[in-house]
């Protein structure tokens, strides 16, 4: 019997795409959370700039890691829907010629 060397398991890039969404959802409300918090008036000039730096750093950061979960989710998409079609019609081709027997 042979053994398949090449293996997608659809399920498991299900999961990778949840996990992806989830962590997509916990970025955006990471960016929320900063735009509320914002730097407040800490009182010194100098130390509300720091601040104001650092959460236009982490705001432009977690925005590009966004970018890259929502191009890794398309990519996912692509994967399921063409790996589903394929399966779909190697079934339908299967039993076709199962029935012209």
């Amino acid at each position: 019997m042979a053994q398949a060397d090449f293996q997608v398991d659809l399920a498991e890039l299900r999961q990778l795409k949840q996990k992806l969404t989830r962590s997509k959802d916990r970025l955006e409300e990471s960016l929320r959370r900063m735009k509320d918090t914002g730097p407040k008036n800490l009182g010194k000039r100098s130390l509300d700039s720091a601040c104001e730096d650092f959460e236009d750093d982490w705001e432009h950061g977690l925005n590009e890691t966004k970018k890259r979960i929502e191009t890794l989710e398309e990519g996912i998409d692509a994967i399921l829907k063409n790996y589903e079609k394929t399966e779909s019609e190697i079934h339908k081709s299967l039993t076709q010629s199962t029935r012209g027997r």
